[in-house]
């Protein structure tokens, strides 16, 4: 009896064994055809509702306007902390500003992400959804922690008077902002390794990882270069133009505008020096077989951040007046930025085969029109209420500003495009619900 049992454990032993060092050999490795396969396999057999290259372009577009607010979250965190922690009247003023900087632009960061994000989850689902499916603890918990950073903010926003205690509120929040771009940095950057996720998600073949707790891949010089040093950078620029809005108010003293302009114009250049050397250090960590390192679009987005750390340089003799030059020269770098980003995308992929441009085309021309007609209604509405609040804002403190004639006729339009839009809406809604049902 114990012979047999003795037998039947070695046996077993044995088949697991084999199982072990098969798995090894099965998951060591995908050729280039195994993978593009296994991507193509994966993308949606619904195909895109719309032309792919437009929604690359929208997907651009719309990162470059959601990390500009991404980045004055996060720098106007920092420099509140700085800001909190010295006792000189103007850095405790401009400390409570860039606090609210921070608030109000965490919620537009909020909402300008979801754009982005469904461009990329219609034209690259394979990409997302992989390497969401790898983290998805993390991922899951982004939703968490942003929520407990931007109630740490509101905590430091109410307590602004008490410098001590809005400083500790606002380290809590800056650390949750941090980890946050951290996790979206881990999942997009697994995304472009798909000849891993067989590997990652079997550990070579020896379990199945599904906890979504592991991360696999993470590149400091890539989240210092898209996170850290550009959240400084543009945050000083922003103090830039802060100083050239507010500087023609009587109630804003000439010493305070004109600190807080040299001091925005010392963390641009600080910022942006740390920008161009970790963006050309991440640029040498891409993988030779991308193809990358020497494409147009990386050159460009080197010379790029080049434009704005040499108008931020020649800004230092007269900061307020180069302002606009400044934040000119950082819209150009942003998109340049984000055209690189999405070439790394498409030149990650490409190695196997894969393409979104011959993602099947399922052309729904109804979605478009609506997404385009909201567009343009809200840009419609919104430059409406920006020019009223810029105009407004100019005022010193307690002046009401009278609207002239043709803002109060623009003001009736805006009214008029939003109730047009909200009926063109739930009446797109009424007869897709009618068609489906009769």
């Amino acid at each position: 009896m114990v012979v047999y049992q003795n037998l039947i454990r070695w046996f077993l032993l044995g088949v697991l064994s084999f199982m072990l060092v098969a798995g090894k050999l099965a998951f060591a490795g995908q050729s280039p055809e195994q993978v593009g396969a296994m991507l193509k396999a994966m993308a949606d057999p619904a195909g895109a509702p719309f032309f792919p290259v437009v929604m690359q372009i929208l997907q651009v577009l719309t990162w470059a306007l959601h990390m500009l607010f991404v980045w004055t979250s996060v720098g106007g965190l920092i420099y509140a902390i700085y800001g909190f922690t010295r006792k000189e009247e103007n850095h405790q003023r401009l400390a409570r500003a860039m606090l609210e900087l921070s608030k109000v632009s965490v919620s537009l960061a909020i909402v300008l992400g979801v754009a982005p994000l469904l461009f990329y989850q219609v034209i690259y689902d394979p990409l997302w959804y992989a390497s969401a499916n790898l983290s998805a603890f993390w991922y899951i918990m982004f939703i968490v922690f942003v929520l407990i950073g931007y109630y740490l903010i509101w905590f430091a926003y109410f307590s602004r008077q008490k410098s001590q205690m809005s400083t500790l509120f606002s380290i809590g929040g800056l650390i949750f902002l941090l980890l946050v771009g951290f996790i979206i940095h881990v999942v997009n950057y697994q995304a472009l390794f798909p000849e891993k996720w067989v590997e990652w998600y079997t550990s070579g073949g020896t379990t199945m990882n599904h906890s979504g707790w592991n991360i696999y891949a993470f590149n400091p010089l890539r989240y210092l270069s898209l996170l850290v040093f550009p959240s400084v950078a543009v945050t000083g620029v922003f103090m830039m133009l802060y100083a050239w809005y507010f500087g023609k108010r009587e109630d804003f003293e000439k010493d305070y505008v004109e600190f807080v302009a040299r001091l925005g114009t010392k963390l641009a250049i600080f910022g942006g020096a740390g920008w161009i050397v970790f963006h050309i250090l991440h640029i040498l960590t891409l993988p030779s077989d991308w193809n990358a390192k020497g494409s147009i679009f990386t050159l460009l987005s080197v010379l790029g951040l080049l434009l704005v750390a040499g108008m931020v340089f020649i800004a230092q003799k007269n900061p307020i007046k180069m302002a606009i030059p400044s934040l000119v020269a950082g819209v150009v770098a942003t998109l340049l930025l984000a055209v690189f980003r999405e070439y790394l995308r498409v030149a990650s992929t490409a190695r196997f085969g894969y393409s979104i441009y011959d993602y099947k085309l399922n052309l729904e021309w109804l979605s478009p029109l609506l997404f385009f007609g909201t567009t343009a209604t809200g840009l419609i509405l919104y430059a409406y209420a920006w020019w009223m609040a810029y105009q407004a804002g100019r005022r010193p403190k307690g002046q009401v500003y009278e609207a002239s004639e043709a803002e109060h006729h623009l003001g009736d339009v805006s009214v008029f495009i939003v109730v047009l839009w909200a009926i063109v809406f739930v009446g797109t809604g009424l007869i897709i619900i009618i068609k489906n049902y009769t």
